[in-house]
């Protein structure tokens, strides 16, 4: 991330230096910069703690798994001697007694621990499904048409192609992407307890600059915070949900130098979040 905004902070002197743009523009845009750079700090810690939640989740739960045969090995041990002392008739059956009791304990306390964990992970997978299956309900009549729907790491990714939002080194969104985007943010007017990340991407031909942009992270960013105001146009969807970004040609999904391999690369992708607050909390007792 601060090889990215190094980039731009050199683009945008380089600006300065060699063009007619004023000293105000290039504060202005400078000033872009660094409020894009820090929402997009914040998005990425918040995928980062939810990611590790998810693997302290699973390795407690295998902890768990471990345990439990451990305690369940050791008292098969303990009540075949048990058996032995009680049928020899010695002292030391009261003790081995207490302890099978104990050990029973710990493993009844696992095993409902265990339960709380599977369950969680069970409702944490079924959110996740749900949201799929709505966004893909909702974006049913642009199948096919350069939009993509998939789960992965416990996010939503929607990911939509350039032939369905933007023209070539443009961000002006095509009619019907818009409506693809419309008919998204209903959606997520009616979950508020998603967050959402607007991601845009370019390939990486260079692009020729303009008055408006000078390379493909311009384009990128651009792109992203015309999606991001697209679905602010619905009132039910509070702005601080969304974080929007540009990740330029740095994140491409095929790394080839074919037209293929670019064109997929040429995307915006939105990226849906649920929160699990009840699944922190869990992970804190």
């Amino acid at each position: 991330m601060k090889t990215v905004f190094k980039i731009l902070s050199i683009g945008l002197a380089a600006i300065l230096s060699f063009s007619c743009v004023s000293t105000k523009t290039f504060n202005l845009m400078r000033a872009e910069a660094l409020r894009l750079e820090a929402e997009l700090s914040s998005a990425n810690i918040r995928i980062d703690d939810l990611t590790e939640s998810n693997s302290k989740l699973t390795a407690e739960l295998e902890t768990l798994r471990n345990e439990k045969a451990q305690l369940e090995n050791e008292n098969a041990t303990l009540n075949e001697r048990y058996q032995k002392l009680l049928a020899d008739g010695s002292a030391e059956a009261s003790r081995m007694l207490r302890q099978l009791e104990e050990n029973q304990k710990q493993l009844r306390d696992r095993e409902e621990r265990m339960q709380e964990l599977e369950q969680m992970l069970r409702a944490r997978e079924e959110a996740i499904e749900a949201i799929r299956r709505q966004v893909a309900d909702a974006l049913l009549g642009f199948d096919g048409k350069g939009l993509s729907i998939s789960t992965r790491d416990g996010k939503v990714y929607v990911s939509m192609d350039d032939k369905l939002l933007f023209k070539s080194g443009s961000f002006q969104i095509d009619p019907n992407g818009a409506q693809a985007v419309r008919d998204l943010a209903v959606v997520l007017a009616e979950n508020p307890d998603i967050n959402i990340m607007v991601e845009g991407h370019t390939d990486d031909v260079p692009y020729r600059p303009n008055g408006n942009l000078q390379d493909n992270l311009d384009l990128s960013v651009k792109r992203a915070t015309t999606v991001t105001r697209l679905l602010l146009e619905n009132k039910d969807i509070a702005p601080e949900r969304i974080v929007s970004a540009g990740r330029g040609e740095y994140l491409p999904v095929e790394k080839a130098k074919t037209a293929e391999a670019r064109a997929k690369n040429r995307r915006t992708e939105i990226i849906l979040t649920p929160k699990f607050d009840e699944l922190m909390r869990m992970l804190d007792r």
